[in-house]
Order: structure tokens, then C-alpha cells, then sequence
């Protein structure tokens, strides 16, 4: 089966490890000495009203488990973000 770079930009990423959704892809990293695809990027998070930004998160190809109709799955361990605020977070300890 073969896929299309615009095909891929339209799944959406999950980590394995968490489960968590971290978005579409935004754009690639090439090796342009052999024409190999080398890394997907995700938009980092937002915080409010796009003041804070965080760096983009860059996922190595072997970081990829599986490309389905729909998702692909990563396997990047657990991400240390702040998710949300202290008091949010408590809940989900």
C-alpha cells in the first residue's frame, strides 16, 4: 500500500505508551543525500490564547509502530508536559 506525504498529514498521531492523541503531522525532516524520510513533526502545545508555545515535537521514523487507514501509532514513552493545571492534574494522579 502506498501512502502519500498529504495522506499521512491527515491521521492523527497516538503514542502507544499513554495513549495519548498528539495531533496531525505538521511537516517532515528529509535526508536529502538519499531521499529518505527520516522524522515526522507535531505541533507542540498551546497554551492560552497561543502565548506560550512550546517546541514542536520531532518523532524519529523508528519511532513508528504501525500506519493504519486512519491513525499512526508512535511509541515516544510518556511525554512530560504540563497538560493542564495543578488542580486539574491532581484528578488525574
Amino acid at each position: 500500500m502506498e501512502e502519500s506525504l498529504t495522506d499521512l498529514t491527515e491521521k492523527q498521531v497516538v503514542n502507544l505508551c499513554d495513549g495519548r492523541i498528539l495531533g496531525h503531522i505538521i511537516d517532515f525532516k528529509i535526508d536529502v543525500n538519499c531521499g529518505r524520510l527520516t522524522a515526522i513533526v507535531l505541533p507542540g502545545d498551546c497554551g492560552f490564547f497561543n502565548f506560550k508555545k512550546n517546541m514542536d515535537i520531532v518523532i524519529p521514523w523508528e519511532k513508528i509502530c504501525k500506519i493504519g487507514k486512519d491513525t499512526i501509532i508512535v511509541d515516544i514513552g510518556i511525554l512530560n508536559k504540563d497538560c493542564c493545571d495543578e488542580q486539574k492534574c491532581k484528578k488525574h494522579k
